[in-house]
């Protein structure tokens, strides 16, 4: 059964012990903005009613900055880009650290999620959706990553999950 490991780029991130602080410029490495970094989806995995897929994060930027934590992430709709459902819930199956990328650096988190028709289609009220809103760390600025597959529409039905950030290992 695949799980979702991650099987993608194999450049990895640094796993730090202690959070940035993200202060002046020389003594600590700065934390990742959402500028600094472009996200991709890797391929879906699991069983029949879960479904992992990787959430990728490379960082684009000329240097070194630092992720920590969770991202934000709610599936959205339609070409106004609504959010649809709840946005994902935190899972604290791993530990937060701090991974520290270097220009070209990945890093990922794992979203997990259910198929809709686990869910009675009158309480599920699933729809189509484009794909993931998906805040970085500590970010109020969100981007957008392409997706398109069913969701319940219905708040507090079908709540997806999102892990902890975490380094890509080498393939």
């Amino acid at each position: 059964m695949d799980t979702g490991t991650p099987s993608g780029p194999a450049k990895t991130g640094t796993p730090t012990g202690t959070k940035s602080s993200g202060g002046a410029a020389g003594t600590a490495t700065p934390r990742c903005h959402t500028g600094d970094l472009k996200l991709t989806l890797g391929r879906r995995g699991g069983s029949t009613d879960t479904k992992f897929q990787p959430l990728y994060l490379t960082n684009v930027a000329d240097r070194a900055c630092t992720l920590h934590g969770y991202p934000g992430v709610s599936v959205v709709a339609g070409d106004d880009g609504h959010q649809v459902g709840d946005a994902f819930d935190r899972a604290t199956f791993n530990p937060k650290v701090t991974v520290t990328l270097a220009p070209g650096d990945v890093a990922y988190a794992i979203l997990a999620t259910h198929d809709v028709g686990m869910f009675p289609a009158g309480k599920c009220k699933p729809v189509s959706v484009r794909g993931y809103r998906v805040y970085p760390p500590d970010e109020t600025k969100s981007i957008f990553v392409a997706g398109a597959t069913k969701a319940c529409s219905a708040k507090g039905v079908n709540v997806g999950n999102v892990a902890a950030i975490l380094i890509h290992p080498v393939d």
